[in-house]
């Protein structure tokens, strides 16, 4: 699956909100980007289907391995550019 620059900034802000506090909902994105519920809700799903992230009984997101180097990729290139300018 090919993702789209804000299925890259969904994973990245799961993998900072990972980073910050053990369990992460989609609640905690929506306060994250701003975004509405519904929208954050559409783009978990797409997110889950596509093998990014696992969303357990309780609703708590978790990135997979291939969501997890997604993460690492962004962040990265984000700190570059931020520490560059």
């Amino acid at each position: 699956m090919h993702l789209q620059e804000s299925g890259q900034m969904y994973l990245e802000t799961i993998y900072i909100l990972t980073r910050e506090r053990q369990d992460v909902r989609s609640i905690d994105v929506c306060e994250y980007m701003g975004y509405s519920k519904p929208s954050v809700s559409r783009a978990v799903g797409l997110l889950r289907n596509g093998g990014f992230i696992n969303v357990d009984d309780e609703g708590f997101l978790s990135l997979t391995d291939a969501g997890l180097e997604v993460a690492e990729k962004c962040t990265s290139v984000t700190t570059f550019f931020r520490d560059f300018l």
